[in-house]
């Protein structure tokens, strides 16, 4: 056994030994309570979670399923120039930006529930415009993809946040702090296990085209039982009050995001998944350059890497959640500044280290700081962004995001150089 698959077995272990704790815990804190809520009420908070979850399964599969085989479509079986494959990839990341702004403030508007049906509409012509040579197609593909990734990450959970607080489940057993970290951990678990099946499709296809079949047909599941399950909700008109004149959605939405605790918001979830995004792109080439400057020539196992990665994530997100999933603002604020913290000093260590394995660790608390962030950043924006405009300003968050993701992706492009992660550890405070 060697290293890698010794950090992976542990880390699947502590996982799920974490699992167990957190639902015992969990059992013995409702036995405590003596909860008598009604029990229709209990029924239908763990329907909602149920639906909300599977649906949610299937969107970031459709994500996870063609983000690895992007790159190899375009460069090798397309075979286009590197400066092409480069602005295809500008170009999504430049709809997203656009896309930004409006996007969510449209969703508040006319339906969360038609937004993600939007995101599934959007990500199934991504997927079917690389079955094409035509790079007029391709740049439509990559327009279509930019606005799906804003889609992703705002409207579902603006949906789901309003309609969990319209049926009234605040006092049930399932906490959105619960659904937060589900979400964490559904979405490292569904990222293990789209690299194990689309490896097992291009092997028996031949073809990486493969996988974004694949998402494409999970993008139709999500919308079908989207179309079934769920409800619309919108931002509603009445439901502002901050000021006299903030009578129309946009100047509500102005009025949010000129808000001091939302500005504060962007900013910090700005930095620190700007931060994210450039690990996301350089971590495989950081370690291979660790590993060549040792005198090794063989390939790094990425597959099991990226396995360990996700196990680590989960495990943040359970470590965070554990305690209480329902905290006040103020206890969440505290584990946030914790968690910057602890990631930026993983990131200052990362460039000074220089062995292979070590920096494998440094590069796991990273990922564990990940998977504890997005449960704690999503219940804090739960807790200070209203309802009506809740779409419009999680939109809004992806603008600041993307041109930060655009302008310092071009200062290193090898993962070799340190400055990157000096960057991303600045970006992480």
């Amino acid at each position: 056994m060697n290293f890698y698959q010794a950090n992976l077995i542990v880390l699947a272990v502590a996982n799920a030994c974490s699992f167990i704790h957190r639902h015992r815990l969990q059992n013995r804190k409702l036995c405590f309570r003596g909860i008598q809520e009604d029990e229709q009420k209990e029924i239908a908070a763990v329907r909602f979670q149920r639906q909300f979850l599977l649906v949610y399964t299937l969107v970031v599969a459709a994500d996870w399923l063609q983000g690895p085989y992007t790159y190899a479509v375009y460069k090798y079986e397309k075979q286009l120039a590197e400066h092409t494959v480069a602005l295809l990839y500008a170009s999504g990341f430049v709809s997203g930006a656009a896309s930004a702004p409006f996007a969510g403030q449209l969703a508040d508007r006319y339906g969360r529930r038609t937004a993600c049906i939007a995101y599934c509409i959007c990500y199934g012509i991504t997927c079917l415009a690389m079955l094409s040579y035509d790079l007029r197609i391709l740049y439509v593909g990559r327009f279509f993809g930019g606005i799906a990734t804003t889609l992703l990450f705002s409207v579902f959970e603006a949906w789901m946040i309003t309609e969990y607080h319209s049926s009234r489940l605040e006092r049930t057993k399932v906490s959105l702090g619960g659904i937060f970290a589900n979400m964490t951990t559904i979405s490292s678990v569904t990222a293990i296990c789209c690299g194990v099946l689309g490896d097992g499709l291009v092997r028996y296809s031949g073809s990486q085209l493969a996988p974004f079949l694949a998402s494409l047909a999970c993008c139709i599941g999500a919308s079908v039982l989207i179309l079934a399950a769920w409800r619309e909700n919108y931002g509603s008109i009445d439901t502002c009050k901050e000021s006299p004149e903030a009578k129309t959605l946009k100047n509500r939405l102005l009025v949010a995001l000129t808000n001091p605790e939302v500005a504060a918001l962007i900013f910090a979830s700005s930095c620190f998944e700007g931060a994210m995004y450039l690990f996301v792109f350089f971590w495989s080439a950081a370690l291979k350059s660790v590993r060549v400057r040792s005198g090794y020539q063989d390939d790094l196992p990425f597959g099991l890497v990226f396995s360990s990665f996700m196990c680590a994530m989960m495990a943040g997100s359970s470590i965070s959640t554990t305690r209480n999933a329902s905290s006040s603002n103020g206890m969440v604020m505290d584990t946030l500044l914790f968690i910057f913290a602890i990631a930026s000093a993983a990131f200052v260590v990362s460039t000074m280290l220089d062995h292979e394995y070590l920096l494998f660790w440094a590069f796991c608390v990273i990922e564990g700081c990940v998977g504890a962030y997005f449960p704690r950043m999503a219940l804090i924006k739960s807790n200070v962004v209203d309802d009506s405009v809740r779409g419009g300003v999680y939109s809004a968050l992806r603008l600041p995001l993307n041109i930060f993701v655009v302008v310092v992706h071009g200062l290193d492009r090898d993962g070799r150089s340190p400055k990157v992660f000096d960057l991303a550890r600045v970006g992480s405070r």
